[in-house]
């Protein structure tokens, strides 16, 4: 029995010695990983950034090599890029690294996209503000991952600025990720564009957009991904929310009875869509003229 107890602690003692061994290892590779972004980094443009996210990839889309994200932010005081109202803004670098080498050009963006409005001026990043950058999923029980990438560029002196979203599937034929959606829009006006992690359009990307004639309104876009590289539109209507119409519901949510309509996916009659974020006070959902509303009491 006295055996057995030595045994035990033995065996809990290596358990413990090993854990942090390998949590060590995984500092340290997490450390020269994102000193070779920054001396990458520091090479191209003069001005040494500070890593702001460090995302391993590895596990999570099963890679053949270790593969991480890591996103750097020059310091503003030392940009020669200024805003609209002449605050400097230090540029946001995106690096993908293999193992420990770093591709932080922007070939990885502009690949699949070059046709679209993104542009580099004089060998500087467009990207200045970090929104978003993480995995979510597009397939059901959280399969399907795709590595989400929010940033803004060109801020004006109003706050506004063109916000850029990517997604990127990893190719495991190609053992490199590439962009399987991209798309562009300012962000003053309750524009919009959602992944949907849940529901029947999961999967998909929903964007929303106002016009710009009377009937003063959004457009509604889905995008439905058909293969491992398409992103195709499946549906674009006009729908009925109006500009500050007062209804706490983000735009997408509140026409989304209309676009599952559209689909085949609801009628009238069925349960109300559930928005995944309900603003606060919000108690009771109803429909007001085509539009899902959310009301206090």
């Amino acid at each position: 029995m006295i055996m057995k107890s030595r045994q035990v602690v033995i065996f809990a003692a290596t358990l413990i010695l090993v854990t942090r061994v390998a949590d060590a290892q995984t500092h340290l590779d997490t450390t020269r990983i994102d000193q070779a972004v920054i001396s990458k980094l520091s090479a191209q443009f003069g001005i040494k950034s500070k890593v702001i996210v460090h995302l391993d990839l590895t596990q999570t889309f099963q890679t053949k090599s270790r593969w991480s994200l890591v996103v750097a932010k020059q310091p503003d005081e030392e940009s020669s890029v200024t805003d609209g109202v002449g605050d400097r803004m230090g540029a946001v670098s995106f690096c993908f690294v293999e193992n420990d080498e770093p591709d932080c050009s922007e070939e990885m963006f502009l690949a699949k996209y070059r046709e679209a409005k993104v542009s580099f001026v004089s060998g500087e990043p467009a990207f200045h503000e970090l929104i978003a950058s993480d995995v979510v999923f597009s397939g059901p029980g959280r399969t399907l991952p795709l590595l989400k990438i929010k940033s803004c560029m060109n801020r004006g002196a109003n706050g506004n600025c063109g916000v850029s979203t990517f997604l990127f599937a990893y190719d495991r034929k190609a053992e490199r990720f590439r962009v399987v959606f991209f798309n562009m829009m300012g962000r003053n006006n309750n524009q919009e564009t959602r992944v949907v992690e849940n529901g029947p359009l999961l999967g998909s990307v929903i964007v929303a957009y106002p016009t710009s004639d009377a009937p003063f309104t959004y457009f509604v876009e889905v995008y439905k991904r058909t293969s491992d590289s398409d992103y195709p539109l499946a549906l674009r209507y006009r729908g009925h929310t109006g500009y500050g119409d007062g209804n706490p519901l983000a735009v997408i949510d509140a026409e989304m009875p209309e676009t599952l309509r559209r689909l085949g996916l609801w009628k009238i009659g069925d349960a109300l869509p559930v928005p995944p974020r309900m603003p606060g006070g919000c108690t009771r959902l109803v429909m007001r003229k085509g539009v899902e509303w959310c009301e206090p009491h």
